[in-house]
């Protein structure tokens, strides 16, 4: 167990001052640009990476909020993967990084004891055994890190650090040892404020007059069908409601309680919970121990659930919500008047994938898992208050930009059904003659079944006309990968809208076959506003309205450690940033609906995963952010004057803070 390079080998990049300290140890200074430490290949020999099972470091940094560390690999073809670690401040965290993630296979890797979320970017994989440079690095942040590193090794087990106790937050699931505007000084003032809004919510009902009852805008009609629909009106497409009014949905994500923290792994950084089995057993679930919902009890008591619903029902129409977004509790589904979208789970999959999520899609086991996976639709196909159903979101092989499924299938020495077909796709197109497929490839295959062993893969000769043949099958498995459950979904809910798989972004446009089948696209999208470029050819393309499932802004004036993937320094800042971002949206014509991620703050400590972003409408405290939600309002009250170009969009886009997403 140890490091087999010299600490003194690591070269010292722009921005970053190295101070080593003892055998296995040193601290990196970085300017608020970031900065980092790399091994070449003359200091870090390739096949030493082989020969261990993980890269284990202690690390301790004493800054504002969340530090992000990129451990990347680099091998001897160029192909790159960086792992990115999220570690609170003033904890000393033990990162374990098992060196088989290096095969690409999964985008986010199993929680350790105190880190955060941890991210693989980058390539399909990296060759362990060829590994020719190693770095340690930091992205930019407001301020300047001091980051201390010990204990760094590679080895053959990890050993988690035994921490001691060091709470982190208070009882109602506060950060300690910071103070903000709105943090609540104990559960005095918590009931206290949640009573009286929710009495309030009570005494004054909210009126829309300009809203039908399905949402829609009175201000424009439509063919009424009974259910939703789309429409180009020869200017700008539309959601269609039941009742034929036109809408462009405002939705909200993740309408639900509250956040879960994880406890296992993080016991030390915790208060003292209470039972399991006691006064407070509804907070706790199968991921954990939610503050929030124990906030909420504290409030409402044996009626927290409804009491919960009817107060946020009356936040999201005030706030002038008109869609109930993804993975929003199905509780306050049945209670609220808003329409709804509904995620579907368990896309279909196969037992053998060919990279991360992607499935052998050719297997029959493809098509008759697609076809269960359809049911969970029928008993909705009634139901005029769904808007459509996701069939899944953000799929973790779409994030290798320019991913060659063909390639990754063939690397492998698995058998795929996938293979089968692609086998004889190739025999038919040199009409089964191998001489044909050497000519055009410059190979020198003796048979076509030698196509199946992947062995010696990077020893076949590259050509443009292999390349264009991995491309041309790339295309056709991705494109069965959406026809064939979107057929389904179709046959099991005709009266309602498949509104795609929420990509997290488009890398090529291979990601498009097949997406015909949807009735709208959508992406997610985490920028300052939409990209009406890319929104419109995609349009074009596919003939298709675009809806966004995810957008979301941060500010580091809260209680909160990190601040998302997109930041500004205020609330106030984050509502503008609301407001920009929507009103840009509603003046694209081929958009036709965006939806924020999300409705709660993550937990300090980190949900499931780790994310433990300042990105809610609300705190862990049911508190609303009102410069935030004041935003909104404004926002949403102007939104149908902007769609059919009576208004200008908002042109005030706050200024932009390095971000401290994973």
């Amino acid at each position: 167990m140890v490091f087999p390079f010299p600490i003194k080998a690591f070269q010292v990049e722009p921005g970053t001052v190295m101070e080593v300290r003892g055998e296995n140890g040193f601290r990196m200074n970085t300017t608020p640009s970031g900065g980092g430490l790399h091994l070449d290949a003359a200091a870090c020999p390739a096949n030493v990476w082989s020969n261990y099972d993980y890269l284990a470091a202690d690390v301790y940094h004493e800054s504002h909020d969340v530090l992000v560390l990129l451990l990347s690999f680099e091998d001897a073809s160029g192909r790159r993967i960086t792992v990115h670690y999220g570690i609170l401040p003033r904890v000393t965290t033990r990162i374990g990084l098992p060196l088989s993630a290096l095969n690409g296979e999964k985008l986010f890797l199993e929680r350790s004891p105190g880190i955060m979320q941890s991210v693989l970017r980058g390539d399909a994989f990296v060759d362990r055994s060829r590994i020719v440079r190693f770095k340690l690095s930091t992205i930019s942040s407001v301020a300047a890190r001091s980051v201390d590193i010990s204990g760094l090794i590679l080895c053959e087990s990890f050993v988690p650090l035994q921490s001691e106790a060091l709470p982190y937050i208070d009882e109602l699931g506060q950060l300690i040892g910071k103070e903000w505007e709105g943090k609540l000084q104990g559960e005095e003032e918590l009931v206290r404020l949640l009573r009286e809004e929710w009495q309030l919510s009570r005494d004054e009902a909210v009126v829309r007059p300009n809203l039908g009852r399905y949402g829609g805008w009175k201000g424009l009609r439509f063919e009424a069908t009974g259910y939703f629909r789309t429409e180009h009106d020869g200017l700008r497409w539309w959601f269609v409601d039941p009742d034929g009014y036109a809408l462009f949905s405002a939705g909200m994500d993740c309408i639900h309680p509250a956040e879960t923290t994880r406890v296992t792994g993080m016991e030390q950084l915790l208060p003292e919970l209470p039972a399991r089995d006691g006064e407070f057993r509804d907070a706790w679930t199968d991921r954990g121990y939610s503050f929030g919902t124990a906030n909420l009890m504290r409030a409402f008591g044996a009626q927290w659930r409804e009491k919960w619903a009817d107060l946020t029902e009356c936040r999201m129409k005030s706030w002038g919500m008109n869609t109930i977004g993804n993975w929003s509790s199905t509780d306050y589904i049945g209670r609220s008047e808003l329409p709804y979208v509904y995620p579907m789970e368990a896309f279909p999959s196969t037992a053998r994938t060919i990279f991360r999520d992607f499935p052998d899609v050719f297997d029959p086991e493809y098509d008759a898992n697609a076809v269960a996976f359809s049911k969970q639709l029928a008993g909705m196909s009634d139901d005029r208050r769904l808007v459509g159903y996701f069939m899944r979101n953000e799929p973790h092989w779409a994030f290798v930009d320019g991913l060659n499924l063909t390639e990754q299938m063939l690397r492998s020495s698995v058998r795929f059904a996938s293979k089968d077909r692609f086998v004889s796709w190739v025999e038919e197109k040199y009409d089964a003659s191998v001489d044909a497929l050497n000519a055009s490839w410059s190979s020198s295959f003796e048979r076509f079944e030698q196509l199946y062993d992947g062995t010696d893969f990077d020893a076949w000769p590259d050509s443009a006309t292999r390349s264009d043949d991995f491309a041309a099958f790339n295309r056709l498995m991705i494109r069965r990968y959406v026809e064939v459950p979107a057929k389904y979904c179709k046959e099991a809910a005709p009266n309602h809208l498949n509104l795609g798989m929420r990509y997290a972004w488009v890398g090529s446009d291979d990601l498009l076959e097949g997406c015909e089948a949807f009735d709208v696209f959508s992406i997610n999208c985490y920028q300052f506003e939409p990209d009406r470029a890319f929104i419109g050819r995609i349009g074009s393309k596919l003939n298709k309205p675009l809806m966004i499932g995810e957008f979301h802004f941060g500010a580091a004036d809260a209680g909160m450690l990190a601040y998302g993937i997109r930041a500004v320094p205020t609330q106030a800042d984050r509502g503008l940033a609301y407001q920009y971002f929507v009103e840009q949206a509603a003046a694209i014509p081929e958009l036709i609906g965006v939806h924020y991620f999300q409705l709660n703050d993550q937990e300090v400590l980190g949900r499931f995963d780790g994310e433990n972003y300042q990105i809610g409408a609300v705190d862990g405290c049911q508190q609303p952010y009102r410069p935030f939600v004041e935003a909104m309002q404004r926002t949403h009250e102007r939104m149908y004057d902007i769609r059919i170009g009576h208004l200008p969009p908002s042109a005030i886009c706050p200024a932009e803070i390095p971000k401290t997403g994973f």
